[in-house]
């Protein structure tokens, strides 16, 4: 049966379109084609039980989703020409049926084995990483560059003809041929008359563990030594070179054939024998048999010695030594270096003390005073309050003020501001001052403005507060404001001026104690 189309008539109600009854039972009809159909067919394709399927000669079943949008099934998702997994860490799984295998157009998969469909090579275009043990069982050509994170095992010969890099531990029996090096158990060769180099990459260095040369020299680990009974390790510079010891050298014996140059700091366990001097521990002797020991300075240069201990002998004359040594008289006295004399230091125009935290003190003897560049100090303090001053002739003395402050503080400052907004004029410590007076100039140049204004604040420890009066100004309506704050242990004296020229302050303060 065909399918039947209701009639809606011309207009609404118009009562040309199908009554009720029939229009029902053209709706009947139709849905009873649809359930006695063995399938449905919409367009170009079919659905008939489990089956979805196209009925126009080879064509393509299509499914395409709107926007970005994929078709989903239960637990795979295709999105565009991707195929993924819906479900968290789940395998994709491609299962053939029964002996047949998977096939990705001309490539092959059967279990775990990998061929080619059409009986073609299979080419591998880019790197490839093989993590697990490489087995090759036939011939195997590599044309570039192969690395090798694990075992290859070849049961013949290998031949390159590009780069082989090898990462990790690599066994080759055999003879094997690099360019001009061979390698056989434990011999590095090369070709005829060539010479061996080991040349690091960059900042890198040749690490060898132990190291025999020429079958007399063995280096292992930190050590140097010859192998031969009895025979001597030389280390010799060509021409006029030498051989340098940059670092800490420590020997057991030293014997030298021409000139050592040190650079740096040596420790010498055991005693030094330079000629006929020797040092041991701390001290320095000769070893020739009644021969002086004498220390000279080359050409003008002098013998410094910061500490000295003379125990007999005599110096330009003056005998030194004895139970009771004379005191030595020197002229001048005379050092290129600072002079330290018990805690006190001299060097070049300075005088200091070398004691941590200690005082520098001059005193005259008896009734003497100190005299610096021509003025005498007292030599005794005088009563609280009182200040130094001098008769004219270089004597300075303690004299009492003309006034004298116990209870206030008289300060100035100056400051500029040039903005409209509240900034900090000046503070003062709560905790020293309960109170404060201002005397307070502002001059706004640019404008030629001209303002002198006093201000009294104090404060209860947590507020502060202000009140000003006086005011003289060539402006009418004056220059800024003031106000109070508190922050921290400061009480803050604040000023806003009424444009953002560049007004500045200059005041006088007196703070009151608490």
């Amino acid at each position: 049966m065909a399918q039947q189309t209701l009639n809606i008539g011309s207009n609404a109600n118009d009562g040309t379109g199908d009554n009720l009854r029939a229009a029902m039972i053209k709706v009947n009809e139709n849905f009873t084609e649809v359930y006695s159909a063995p399938g449905i067919t919409v367009d170009s394709l079919s659905f008939t039980g489990n089956e979805i399927s196209a009925t126009r000669s080879n064509d393509d079943i299509v499914f395409k989703p709107a926007g970005t949008g994929a078709i989903t099934f239960p637990a795979i998702r295709i999105n565009d020409n991707n195929i993924e997994g819906t479900r968290s860490n789940d395998d994709i799984n491609l299962l053939p049926s029964g002996t047949g295998s998977v096939v990705f157009g001309a490539i092959k998969i059967k279990g775990t084995s990998l061929s080619s469909d059409d009986s073609t090579t299979i080419n591998i275009n880019d790197g490839l990483i093989v993590d697990g043990t490489l087995n090759v069982s036939g011939i195997s050509t590599l044309s570039g560059a192969t690395t090798l994170s694990s075992t290859l095992a070849v049961p013949s010969g290998l031949t390159t003809l590009s780069t082989l890099d090898v990462t990790g531990a690599t066994s080759l029996v055999g003879t094997t041929t690099i360019d001009n090096l061979t390698f056989n158990d434990s011999t590095i060769g090369t070709s005829s008359n060539a010479d061996l180099n080991l040349t690091p990459g960059g900042t890198g260095t040749v690490v060898i563990a132990n190291l025999t040369v020429d079958s007399n020299i063995n280096i292992t680990d930190n050590i140097i030594k010859a192998t031969v009974s009895n025979s001597n390790l030389q280390l010799s510079a060509s021409g006029s070179g030498t051989v340098e010891v940059t670092s800490g050298l420590t020997t057991a014996a030293v014997t030298t054939v021409g000139n050592v140059d040190v650079t740096g700091t040596e420790t010498i366990t055991g005693q030094l024998d330079v000629d006929a001097v020797r040092i041991k521990d701390n001290t320095i002797s000769t070893n020739a048999s009644n021969a002086n020991l004498e220390i000279s300075g080359n050409g003008s240069g002098n013998v410094v010695i910061d500490d000295v201990d003379i125990g007999g002998g005599a110096i330009d004359g003056t005998v030194i030594g004895g139970a009771t040594p004379a005191a030595g008289t020197f002229t001048t006295l005379a050092t290129t270096e600072s002079l330290t004399i018990d805690g006190v230091t001299i060097s070049d125009n300075t005088v200091s003390t070398n004691s941590s935290n200690a005082n520098l003190e001059l005193k005259g003897s008896g009734t003497g005073g100190v005299r610096i560049s021509g003025f005498t100090f007292p030599t005794a303090d005088d009563s609280a309050g009182k200040f130094i001053t001098t008769n004219g002739l270089g004597v300075l003395s303690f004299a009492t003020a003309g006034a004298t402050l116990n209870n206030s503080d008289i300060a100035d400052a100056a400051t500029t501001v040039a903005s409209s907004a509240t900034s900090v004029l000046n503070t003062f410590d709560k905790t020293v001052y309960r109170s404060a007076k201002y005397f307070i100039s502002a001059t706004d140049a640019s404008n030629s403005r001209y303002e002198f204004i006093e201000a009294n604040v104090t404060h209860d420890g947590t507020d502060a507060y202000i009140t000003t009066f006086g005011s003289v100004s060539d402006y009418a309506t004056g220059l800024s404001t003031y106000s109070v704050g508190v922050s921290g242990d400061d009480v803050q004296v604040k000023v806003t001026n009424i444009t953002d020229n560049t007004i500045a302050f200059k005041l006088q303060r007196i703070a009151i104690d608490i």
